[in-house]
């Protein structure tokens, strides 16, 4: 029996994983990956939200709302958000975006809202728990009790005729997890505990699933806001509610008056929280002690897309410069220009510098950002020159079609590698290739190049780390097809100089 028990088990997480879930892409369990490892820098965080445009955007709105930002620092950019708000939380935004997303999927769109909606505000509760009490890191009981039950939403998303089963197993068993047991022939708190481990989402959630005493305070927390969520939906007034409020007194040590106004608030704090990230249908399935008007919580002017009702917002549209030639929906996706984000990104790249704590990959994040989002480019790409000074090879890339693209670049550089990049290397200065280069840049646009240009023109400077060179930052504009111009050349070549002088001064460099 327990054979049977495993194997279906193992079916679901390997359908759940391999179907590549809507909830959790491969961007956000990079970021969810990245965030949890107390040793990853904070430009592979970053370089895993810039990857993805549209989360790059919710990121940046949410980054500057008033509850993520209460001082109102505004926040133009993802290395910016990533150094100013910490690993922690936006990890929690990131998770709290994908977690949302699941409400668009699937046939039973109403329970999973119903279960976002007990996650959001399980989460909400259980950090207000652990700030009353001082616990460190409140981000981190908030994602675990966001994910509490990540396998519920999981099998909702993809449950098809076996969810209808389900839902009416639920109407015969007194305990939910019964029904489970006896349809499934697992609780989906299993379900839950495996997912976890397959995407590496939190420590302090497995914990909390071994853990059925909940003696450590973090755990405590989570387990009560959980339960709190779950009871609410029977009324605030309901005897279970009543019996939750004293257990969250004495381990709050508050008043019974003042354990009731810590609840409902968190409550009203959740349905404000899920209708800042456009969870609509969700929203309604958060109890409230009273009708309330629900506040926007976004920070006026922030220059993000809106928010549509459920699901993540597209990138906006951006006028083409040759409307005969690039539709509108096929320029959406590409950044314009913005003076903004470019002054932004540089004086972030000064603040990283003066603060001591900057490394060469957080100087490559904050520069190609810029250049990507600040002057409008299509794609950006930096490669690094290898230790015998041979070859290029990808390290990082902004707007490729193919992500996996700039790991397999690999370009030879060496004295008998007579190519445009390595012309680049050796002149030490910028270049500006257009659609008709004069005879001493075209027979170095070799095959090799052209792998990487389409042919199309282009922006390429050497990077040096005091007058030795260490790589190159090319970026074109060739899938939109807009044209490069001596405006954003000018500034592309500012962004390099900027780069060398921060990493000329980088310490143990």
């Amino acid at each position: 029996m327990v054979k049977v028990v495993e194997s279906e088990l193992d079916l679901w997480v390997m359908r759940l994983v391999q179907e590549n879930m809507p909830i959790f892409n491969d961007t956000v369990q990079c970021v969810a990956g990245t965030a949890s490892d107390e040793n990853s820098s904070l430009s592979e965080l970053a370089w895993s939200i810039l990857k993805d445009p549209t989360l790059t955007a919710q990121v940046i709105k949410f980054a500057n709302s008033t509850y993520y930002n209460p001082y109102s620092k505004r926040i133009s950019t993802v290395s910016r958000a990533v150094m100013r708000l910490g690993f922690n939380m936006i990890k929690e935004i990131c998770l709290s975006i994908a977690l949302i997303e699941t409400v668009v999927s699937g046939p039973h769109k109403e329970k999973l809202a119903l279960e976002v909606a007990r996650a959001f505000h399980a989460a909400i509760q259980a950090r207000s728990f652990a700030i009353r009490r001082n616990l460190p890191g409140p981000e981190e009981v908030f994602i675990g009790a966001l994910l509490t039950r990540i396998g519920n939403i999981a099998f909702w998303c993809f449950a098809g005729d076996v969810g209808e089963k389900l839902e009416s197993a639920l109407t015969d068993f007194e305990r939910e997890d019964q029904a489970e047991t006896k349809v499934l022939g697992f609780k989906l708190e299993r379900l839950t505990l495996r997912l976890n481990q397959e995407w590496k989402l939190s420590e302090l959630l497995e914990s909390a699933l071994h853990d059925n005493k909940g003696i450590d305070p973090r755990i405590r927390s989570i387990k009560l806001g959980c339960a709190v969520a779950r009871a609410s939906e029977e009324g605030w007034d309901c005897p279970r509610v009543m019996d939750l409020t004293k257990e969250v007194g004495d381990f709050l040590f508050l008043s019974q008056k003042e354990t009731t106004e810590t609840l409902h608030e968190s409550a009203r704090v959740a349905a404000e929280i899920m209708e800042s990230y456009g969870a609509g249908r969700s929203v309604s399935l958060v109890p409230l002690p009273m009708p309330i008007k629900l506040p926007s919580l976004l920070v006026e002017g922030i220059q993000a897309p809106e928010v549509e009702k459920i699901g993540r917002p597209g990138p906006p549209p951006l006028e083409p410069p040759h409307p005969e030639i690039v539709s509108i929906a096929q320029m959406k996706h590409f950044p314009r220009p913005d003076a903004g984000i470019q002054l932004c990104s540089l004086r972030d790249l000064s603040s990283l510098v003066t603060s001591g704590k900057a490394d060469l990959n957080m100087v490559l994040s904050i520069v190609l950002e810029g250049i990507y989002r600040g002057i409008g480019m299509d794609r950006v790409l930096f490669a690094l020159l290898t230790p015998d000074r041979q070859h290029l090879n990808g390290k990082y890339g902004l707007g490729w079609e193919d992500e996996g693209y700039i790991q397999n670049v690999k370009i030879g550089v060496g004295p008998e590698m007579l190519n445009v990049f390595g012309y680049l290397l050796r002149d030490r200065k910028p270049l500006w290739v257009t659609a008709r280069p004069d005879n001493i840049i075209k027979p170095l646009l070799t095959e090799d190049v052209f792998q990487i240009t389409g042919g199309g023109p282009f922006f390429a400077m050497p990077l040096a780390i005091k007058a030795t060179a260490i790589g190159i930052i090319y970026s074109d504009r060739n899938l939109s097809r807009r044209e490069l111009d001596e405006e954003s050349y000018e500034s592309f070549t500012f962004f390099g100089r900027q780069a060398n002088m921060s990493l000329s001064v980088l310490p143990g460099i």
